[in-house]
């Protein structure tokens, strides 16, 4: 399950407002928040925890959608045990790169001279 630690940077009017918007997105919890005037900036640290990287992005997503959000820092990510799961056959990841593999051995066939079969082409 991947975890990760980050801090939630907002418009000093809106931090408050902006832990409470926190609290309602699912996965996310809130370790609290304060003002930091020299920044003039509210920082709020929070923990995003998902059964997979992309539920991260989705939750990375809403926080920035959030009205007076300036910035989601990561401070420390945890990704092992969605690793170990995808070892284990448990679950499955996204390729995003589907096909990939298919145009490495044309291109390696073409380079080498070979037919579809891996035979050697005439010249």
């Amino acid at each position: 399950m991947p975890i990760v630690s980050c801090v939630v940077t907002t418009t000093p009017e809106k931090g408050k407002e902006v832990e409470t918007e926190l609290l309602k997105i699912p996965g996310v919890e809130v370790y609290g928040g304060g003002l930091k005037e020299e920044e003039n900036a509210y920082h709020i640290v929070v923990v995003l925890d998902a059964l997979r990287y992309k539920d991260l992005e989705e939750m990375e997503k809403s926080i920035k959608g959030i009205d007076g959000v300036l910035q989601v820092a990561v401070i420390e990510a945890h990704f092992l045990d969605e690793f170990e799961k995808i070892e284990e056959g448990e679950i499955y990841p996204i390729n995003p790169f589907r096909g990939l593999r298919k145009a490495e051995k044309e291109a390696e066939r073409a380079w080498l001279g070979e037919d579809e079969n891996g035979e050697k082409e005439e010249n």
